[in-house]
């Protein structure tokens, strides 16, 4: 009988490896996939609509107004006509109030709160529980073999799919290409009100949950608002660093490098848990550096470029103006400095790939100043790169994976040293530093150097050879 995998999507760019992932099973007739999101998302129709040809379905529990959405009818072709899965013994797993696998300090911290606060956790952790109950009974209902995450968070509903999988003896993988940022949940947070932990609790936390907590002089947080935290350690299901993500109890994580491995080592992740598998994504670089040359002269031809020049691909970065810092006075000055100081500092062909969180409006008012951008998704343009200049930006590691040097713009003044001692990366944070970063790349002997570099460090950073969606299949179900 056929295998099923459900796949969760929390966020918009996660639906992509979903569908991968389906036409994967459509093409082997080997397995099929359910896509399902806990929330309702923009593109929701348009995802229904690539999920079907891709011989799979994709449900949504909420709709865009904030109604419950009819999964129920969504999936009623879908109930598994499998025996049911039994659950298996999992000693204190907390299915019912006398039954929890409370830790010991979350109890001893539960008595010493105030009783309308007491209430509020309780009522935390039976959310929690029921949450639970329906990821089981939908994992039951549809017969499902494997679950695969894009990310399991401490704020989504990964814990709950993860425990339901567990007492059902069903495989989970999390399949990620994203960084571990050890502060990036702490900035994020540090000035959040619902987050703020003050006594007499603050106390509490550091004598039994220090774990959750993050202190600075000028403020005092918990991971989850606090009354969460407790609510999800009085059942058990609680991630070993809550500052981290992929941190649950999930049987695999499916890495994409070497380099990734190594940093989830150097972080205390269990070495039976991670394996450097690729990402299914790199699959389409794969697919694209196959096909460089004529791919380039396309491209070429279509923007009215040089083809004997060198390929610049900008990735211009999401507009976060509204919360973070920049040396430029608008967006629309941060976007141009990404095509328009390349092309007047060296003598090259500039392609822009736009952040896909950028509105029509914004990429129409760049191309109207002279940009030459792609709709396309940058994992088409980056095997076709000599340069890739991105801003912080998960998709550096691919550039990387494929041999190319990389300028790394901190235009928005994040701070991350993720790439600063490598030799293939010219990383810089201001518009003089990009000016000089590009003047380097121009002079022959410093290219030379940096493609060198870039060329000899790729295997750590991916697994660029058209397999990894069959790895990671493979780790799901066999």
């Amino acid at each position: 009988m056929k295998k099923r995998i459900l796949y969760i999507v929390y966020e918009q760019g996660n639906f992509q490896l979903g569908r991968l992932l389906a036409e994967q099973g459509r093409a082997t007739g080997e397995f099929d996939v359910v896509l399902w999101s806990p929330y309702a998302l923009p593109a929701g129709r348009q995802f229904k609509e690539e999920a079907l040809l891709a011989h799979s379905v994709y449900v949504e529990e909420y709709t865009l107004d904030g109604g419950l959405a009819d999964i129920h009818g969504t999936l009623s072709s879908w109930l598994s006509g499998k025996p049911e899965r039994l659950p298996v013994s999992e000693s204190g797993l907390g299915w019912r109030w006398s039954a929890w696998k409370a830790q010991r300090s979350a109890r001893d911290m539960l008595g010493k709160v105030d009783e309308m606060e007491r209430q509020a956790i309780l009522r935390s952790a039976d959310r929690n529980l029921r949450r639970i109950a329906f990821c089981e009974d939908w994992l039951v209902r549809l017969g499902v073999d494997a679950v695969v995450f894009p990310e399991d968070n401490v704020e989504r509903d990964s814990f709950a799919w993860l425990a339901a999988a567990r007492r059902r003896a069903i495989r989970t993988v999390v399949s990620t290409y994203g960084a571990l940022s050890p502060t990036e949940a702490e900035n994020a947070y540090k000035h959040s009100g619902s987050h703020a932990v003050a006594e007499p609790y603050l106390a509490l936390f550091r004598r039994y949950l220090p774990k959750w907590l993050a202190e600075d002089p000028d403020y005092a947080i918990t991971r989850l608002p606090w009354r969460e935290v407790l609510g999800r350690e009085l059942i058990g299901e609680t991630p070993f660093n809550p500052w981290l993500v992929n941190t649950g109890r999930s049987d695999v994580i499916a890495l994409e490098s070497r380099a990734m491995e190594e940093s989830y080592l150097a972080l205390g992740f269990k070495p039976e848990s991670l394996k450097a598998a690729g990402h299914p994504l790199h699959d389409k670089l794969a697919a694209g550096r196959d096909r460089k040359t004529e791919r380039r002269t396309i491209l070429a031809e279509r923007h009215g470029l040089d083809p004997n020049k060198p390929l610049l691909v900008s990735a211009v970065p999401p507009d976060q103006f509204s919360t973070r810092s920049s040396e430029f006075a608008s967006f629309a000055d941060l976007a141009a400095a990404f095509y328009r100081v390349p092309a007047n500092t060296v003598d090259v062909n500039v392609v822009v790939s736009p952040h896909p969180s950028l509105s029509e409006t914004q990429i129409a008012a760049m191309e109207a100043a002279g940009a030459h951008v792609e709709r396309t998704s940058v994992a088409e343009l980056l095997p076709l790169a000599d340069l890739y200049l991105a801003s912080v930006s998960s998709t550096i590691k691919w550039a990387l994976a494929l041999g190319i040097p990389v300028i790394d713009f901190d235009c928005y003044r994040y701070g991350y040293g993720d790439y600063r001692d490598l030799q293939q990366v010219l990383s810089v944070s201001s518009m003089a530093e990009l000016q000089e970063a590009l003047a380097l790349w121009q002079d022959p002997g410093a290219r030379e150097r940096l493609t060198v570099a870039a060329r000899d460090g790729a295997s750590l950073w991916g697994i660029i050879d058209g397999s990894a969606m069959e790895r990671l299949v493979a780790l799901c179900l066999n």
